[in-house]
């Protein structure tokens, strides 16, 4: 037979529980805008039942109701996918972000790019072969000689510019990255002692998986979960965070925590590269993974190669222009000490009443005449191997410089088509995890008012239970 006071054990569980329960729900609505958080969500389940005898037999008579679990509203596959996809379009929204900067510093097409400077410059040499002595013709040919060199020059220095600002960026994203891994394992530390105890903490899982997501905006990520069988209650779980392709482990469920770092080495034909190491182990990153990847691909790949691009087209200008103009004066010069001319050491000194139109005689301007015909192919040049010529500088200098101006719009193209597929794809993904796990404040409203209603009643059992019991005690009193 059950204690007389059996009811209000009962109405005490109920309290509990749905006191429980409230709480949850206005922890859910405190933080519904918390970056981050996940749904919590109160399990309960029914206590032991108490066994009663009746009729001759043994009946299971219900004992109340308590906490199974709190558990917080999550989907492992989205949360894998998600991620995943942000790492791509991370990746490609750095390297439009990028490719626009280039664009921009090269200004094309405008009537301020480097095509109208070496357009300007060939009409210039155009109209000295028709007034060859003509003051004016040559001061005009000696601006716009200075104003081509003068935008080779900004072009470079913009380049270097972009370079240095992508070197800092790459390093605080390192930085970013090894201080996410501290926390991690720092985190990973805290929920093992919880989860030994039985507990499950999750705002510690809310806590790492953001810095996991934030983590996989910079690199791919790749997190293995298990459970740990050295603990009893098969409660205790193991995590392993690696990054790179293949994977390389960032952080250990044993407490291993490795730093990565970007080391300058060489290549097999003894060049200097940079490469990122963890823990003094080669890391490689996936393709088209993450900020830091389209970072270190823009300056160490694609800056460096369009600076080739114009070191060459400056390269080529001069040595097609030298030709022609004699062997005993040069138009093009370097600026400095260097005897190889590049974009950022161009440079023509040659006063204007100086510049050679012509073989010297009255009104000849065959020169200048050669020099202008540059713009459409090598023809002009005589006395060089023009096949070589064209290996080393292309078919024309306009169709060089025409091609590399060409590539760099495909390729912003490019990155922006990918980023806007990525934007949706990464928006209907988050759609499904809020869907899951933010806090809608309708239903918490709605479950705020299930549980007072629930707890309004369990108190009203107490209330009846100690009416019972006054009737039951009354029972044995005298007058």
């Amino acid at each position: 037979m059950s204690s007389t006071f059996f009811g209000l054990t009962i109405a005490g569980k109920a309290l509990s529980a749905q006191q429980i329960a409230l709480n949850i729900t206005g922890h859910n609505i405190a933080n519904a805008d918390t970056e981050g958080y996940s749904r919590q969500q109160v399990n309960m389940t029914t206590t032991y039942p108490y066994t009663v005898v009746a009729s001759g037999k043994n009946m299971s008579q219900g004992s109340g109701v308590t906490i199974d679990t709190i558990m917080r509203a999550r989907n492992a596959f989205v949360d894998k996918q998600l991620r995943s996809e942000t790492s791509t379009q991370e990746y490609w929204g750095a390297k439009e972000t990028g490719l626009s900067e280039i664009e921009s510093a090269m200004n094309e097409p405008t009537d301020y790019s480097l095509s109208s400077d070496l357009s300007n410059f060939w009409n210039s040499w155009n109209n000295l072969a028709d007034n060859p002595e003509d003051s004016g013709t040559r001061s005009i040919l000696v601006q716009r000689t200075l104003t081509l060199t003068d935008s080779l020059h900004a072009i470079s220095d913009q380049f270097t510019e972009m370079e240095a600002n992508l070197n800092t960026s790459v390093n605080n994203q390192i930085t970013d990255i090894n201080d996410y891994t501290d926390q991690i394992a720092e985190l990973n530390k805290q929920i093992k002692r919880a989860e030994i105890t039985g507990d499950t903490p999750n705002d510690l899982y809310d806590n790492r998986d953001l810095l996991v997501d934030k983590l996989s905006k910079i690199v791919n990520v790749t997190v293995t979960e298990g459970i740990d069988g050295s603990y009893p209650n098969g409660k205790v779980n193991t995590y392993d965070l690696a990054i790179g392709e293949p994977p390389q482990t960032l952080v250990s469920d044993a407490g291993v925590v490795k730093e990565l770092k970007e080391v300058t080495t060489t290549d097999g034909s003894g060049n200097p590269i940079k490469v990122l190491q963890l823990d003094g182990t080669i890391l490689t990153l996936g393709n088209n993974m993450g900020s830091l990847q389209a970072d270190r691909e823009l300056r160490d790949t694609y800056l460096p190669d369009l600076q080739g691009k114009y070191d060459t087209l400056a390269a080529g200008i001069a040595s097609a222009v030298n030709s022609i103009y004699g062997t005993t004066t040069k138009f093009f010069t370097t600026s400095d000490s260097s005897t190889t001319i590049t974009a950022s050491n161009i440079t023509s000194s040659v006063a204007a009443a100086d510049i050679v139109a012509g073989d010297g005689t009255s009104g000849d301007g065959s020169v200048a005449a050669a020099i202008a015909a540059l713009s459409e192919g090598w023809s002009s040049i005589s006395g060089t191997d023009l096949d070589g010529f064209k290996a080393k500088y292309g078919s024309s200098l306009v169709d060089s410089y025409s091609a590399t101006v060409a590539k760099l719009g495909a390729d912003l193209q490019q990155a922006t088509r990918m980023k806007k597929g990525q934007e949706a794809l990464v928006a209907n993904l988050t759609t499904q995890k809020e869907t899951v796990s933010g806090v809608s404040l309708d239903e918490e409203m709605i479950n705020l008012t299930k549980y007072q209603k629930s707890y309004s009643a369990a108190a009203r059992l107490v209330t009846m239970m100690d009416d019972l019991l006054d009737t039951l005690l009354g029972m044995g009193m005298t007058k």
